[in-house]
């Protein structure tokens, strides 16, 4: 065998070697993202509401956008109910792991802390009570069609 030839059946064999790691390197890479809920029991007569919404989109949304723009999390919001129960507040965030959810929100609050100081929350104020839940993202609407999708 010539050293051309040996040298292509080694690339070869590495090539073999390297093919299912990649793959599972892609396997790792196509986990579903992560999705916490938060649920909250907001009281918003008077002027709580306003008090919130200002919060929200003036200091909280800002900093998680910041949160976005850096890759910590893919996606936090916030959605009320029309008609539901007393839980009328949900905040969502979508990330790669449980562990980025808790060190963005962990970072949130630092952030925010710094920016507002740790005095009285509107939004804690009027929504004194919560739960929180973290979910693995099943199939969905947005998956990518061409993996199988119609």
């Amino acid at each position: 065998m010539s050293r051309f030839q040996a040298t292509l059946l080694a690339l070869a064999a590495v090539g073999l070697l390297a093919a299912p790691m990649a793959a599972l390197a892609q396997e790792e890479e196509a986990d579903p993202p992560v999705l916490r809920l938060s649920f909250f029991m907001c009281d918003f007569r008077g002027d709580n509401g306003e008090a919130v919404e200002e919060e929200l989109t003036t200091r909280v949304i800002p900093v998680w956008n910041a949160l976005v723009d850096e890759g910590r999390v893919e996606q936090y919001g916030y959605f009320y109910h029309w008609w539901a129960d007393e839980w009328n507040v949900g905040i969502y965030t979508l990330a790669e792991s449980i562990q980025a959810i808790i060190d963005a929100e962990e970072e949130a609050g630092n952030r925010l802390e710094a920016q507002y100081g740790d005095g009285p929350s509107p939004f804690f104020e009027a929504c004194p009570h919560h739960r929180d839940g973290f979910y693995t993202m099943g199939p969905n609407t947005g998956m990518d069609r061409a993996a199988g999708g119609s």
